[in-house]
């Protein structure tokens, strides 16, 4: 630019492509009366404000390697290559990143026998650099011995500040011949996440962030590189992203595993990580990324033989996500440090604004999510947007929803139920009901309110909402550790609770027991619990059964690794170092033992359990709903419907038999005779009537 505001050079959109940290525009050898085209050149480094610096000839291409990274059985020779006349390679095998002053040049093929994490970059005087491209290769005959005595791996620190240290594969579980093959498929059975990076950035005594796991925030997020394979031909990637520990009270000192959290910035690579990582999932792209460890109740942090299940969490999350609503996906993985194993650990989407635009419609900005913050004073805040439509949902809950006038306006109807285009929608309510049955039936005892405080907290719960439609507060089912316990086969949490009574602790049970004031709100209630406890619904044993065996079949060799690297785990005593000599929990002796206590009790028992609960607080009627049975085959098949007292009433149109306040549909039929197959695909809603009460609905397609 100059004076009076004219321009004397601009490029349009014709220029090349751009790379990260590397400025374009004229060379300072231009003079007045050159072609400005024939100066257009990239610089080594920017200079905002001052004069181009030294011109790049180039970009050096990046450095080829002979073999992929991933599970290797025989050594091989491994050859690095350039493409760039004249380029020198430089490669580390600690993690570090090579640099054009460090790095062991490369000049010949490496034999690679053991477990190797290589690093490798390409340098020409006047070029760019390339990329750092990173490569692990996994020996497992070499994994399962890796630090038999305890003693850290080379380059791997004694301690980790004042945070407990467990190293190490311990032979008592690998060499024992029950596990000494299984714990070899155990590591083929899940996909491996390498986390490659410089040690001192995760464990040093200043900037570490494992031995300074209390510490959260972008100033503790550090550059690493992330791959994943599998041990089989599927793809897999190779990103570099910035890390950081995850997780509230699993960051104490006295827990020697951590769960990390990703974040794909441009600032280190790719802004997005784009790989199909959930199978089923339309999603491929993602902003960030959890690898969650269990905690509560695993063998690394409290030596917890009696509950050790490391599932729970999941579970809880596939059957939402089987209800039909919104769950973050997540699948087991073994992790490693610098070609360190680290145990078994699960990856996880992360319910904010990047994952709600991903699944719902809307871009990131639209919507408001919500969570609750403690550890240094309980708090709900919006981790996206804002907390306005929130606070006006739990202002007009805490006001009272008794009447139909208050309870529609929640969902932006008026008081019959039918729309309101000028009242906004607050408040999904099946997604409300069914998160509310998932928590209850799991005996869930930290979200979204802590027994752990005597109920006055919440803790662990999501919610999301796009500002710009017409669609209500969703909740996500998250952290559900504390549930699906041995002790809490009986235990009640359908509430009330006080935590919600004041905005910092408000929370979606806060609403459910303000929304219980209502009679539509319980009726909806009840046709829900009848969906999901009755008629092969999600909450009978057998299907519950049927996602929990899903999740106990994929890991039930890979728990053999988890049980050698941090089944001896010990929790510090007074000066806080570890109490040696325990023996290792085991998958034989401990897990499998809460395995078939959830699977043949907990599973079997609770949703009859949870059904007397329910019904003991009036939230199901005492008419019984219509049992279907069929007779007959294809276009011969019927319907039939029984019931105990009272008369059976349906329709076939997709309307409720029953009206708003109680009254009949005027468009539906008493039952009399079975229902013949029509020939098309039908959706029957049916009720029972006896002396003005109404049973939960049935619904059935046919």
């Amino acid at each position: 630019m100059k004076e009076p505001r004219s321009i004397v050079h601009s490029f349009g959109t014709r220029y090349p492509q751009q790379h990260d940290d590397i400025s374009y525009g004229i060379s300072s050898d231009w003079v007045p009366g050159e072609f400005l085209l024939d100066f257009e050149s990239h610089f080594l480094a920017p200079s905002p404000g001052k004069t181009n610096g030294e011109v790049l000839f180039g970009f050096v291409d990046d450095v080829s390697f002979s073999l992929e990274r991933g599970f290797k059985e025989e050594p091989f020779e491994l050859i690095l290559s350039n493409s760039t006349q004249g380029a020198i390679i430089r490669y580390t095998t600690d993690g570090t990143a090579p640099t054009a002053e460090h790095g062991e040049i490369y000049e010949s093929s490496m034999n690679v026998d053991a477990t190797t994490v290589i690093r490798a970059a390409a340098f020409k005087d006047g070029y760019a650099p390339s990329s750092v491209m990173t490569h692990t290769y996994l020996f497992l005959d070499d994994v399962v011995r890796q630090s038999p005595d305890g003693e850290p791996p080379i380059g791997f620190p004694f301690d980790w500040n004042n945070n407990l240290v467990d190293y190490g594969m311990d032979p008592r579980v690998v060499d024992q011949p029950a596990y000494s093959k299984e714990v070899l498929t155990g590591f083929r059975d899940l996909p491996v996440i390498s986390i490659v990076m410089d040690i001192h950035d995760m464990f040093g005594k200043e900037k570490g962030i494992y031995s300074h796991a209390r510490k959260d925030g972008r100033k503790w997020e550090r550059p690493c590189s992330v791959e994943y394979f599998h041990s089989g031909p599927q793809p897999g990637f190779e990103i570099d992203c910035g890390i950081r520990i995850r997780g509230g009270f699993s960051r104490m000192d006295n827990n020697p595993k951590h769960s990390f959290r990703l974040f794909f910035r441009d600032i280190y690579g790719p802004s997005k990580l784009e790989f199909p990582l959930f199978e089923g999932s339309s999603v491929t792209t993602f902003d960030n990324l959890d690898i969650r460890t269990s905690q509560n109740y695993s063998w690394s942090f409290g030596r917890d033989g009696e509950n050790g299940l490391f599932v729970r969490d999941l579970v809880n999350r596939d059957i939402q996500r089987s209800m039909g609503h919104l769950s973050p996906n997540g699948d087991f993985c073994h992790l490693f440090i610098n070609g360190v194993y680290w145990g078994l650990y699960n990856t996880c989407e992360r319910p904010e604004a990047s994952f709600a635009s991903d699944y719902l419609k809307g871009g990131k900005e639209d919507f408001d999510v919500i969570k609750i913050q403690n550890g240094g004073g309980e708090r709900t805040f919006a981790t996206d947007g804002n907390t306005d439509a929130w606070s006006r949902l739990w202002k007009a809950a805490k006001k009272g929803v008794k009447s139909n006038e208050d309870y529609f306006q929640l969902q932006g109807k008026h008081g019959d139920g039918s729309e309101d285009l000028d009242s906004e929608v607050l408040l999904d309510v099946e997604n409300l009901i069914d998160y509310m049955l998932i928590i209850i039936w799991s005996g869930n005892k930290d979200a979204p309110v802590s027994a752990f405080s005597g109920d006055w907290a919440s803790n662990n719960w999501y919610g999301m909402r796009n500002r710009n439609h017409r669609e209500g507060f969703q909740f996500i089912i998250w952290d559900s550790e504390h549930t699906m316990l041995k002790e809490d086969l009986e235990i009640n949490r359908i509430g009330p609770f006080p935590a919600g009574n004041e905005f910092s602790s408000s929370n979606p049970q806060y609403i459910w027991q303000r929304c219980l004031e209502n009679e539509e709100f319980r009726m909806k209630v009840a046709d829900r619990i009848h969906r999901h406890f009755f008629n092969q619904g999600l909450l009978e044993p057998d299907q519950l059964k049927a996602l929990f065996d899903h999740r106990v079949d994929q890991i039930k060799n890979a728990v053999v690794c988890e049980s050698a690297r941090w089944g001896d785990s010990q929790a510090p005593n007074i000066a806080g170092k570890s109490t040696p000599g325990r023996f290792p929990l085991t998958r034989d002796d401990h897990w499998l033992k809460v395995v078939n206590y959830t699977r043949n009790k907990y599973l079997s028992q609770r949703s009859d359990i949870v059904m007397a609960q329910l019904l003991a607080k009036g939230l199901y009627p005492d008419v019984n709903a219509p049992v279907p049975s069929f007779t007959g085959e294809g276009g011969a098949a019927q319907l039939a419907l029984s019931a105990g007292k009272g008369i059976i009433i349906f329709t076939t149109d997709g309307s409720d038999p029953r009206m708003i306040g109680g009254d009949r549909n005027a468009s539906a039929t008493t039952y009399q005779n079975p229902i013949p197959n029509s020939g098309e695909f039908q959706m029957l809603k049916a009720r029972t009537s006896y002396e003005g009460k109404w049973s939960a609905l049935l619904e059935i397609e046919f």
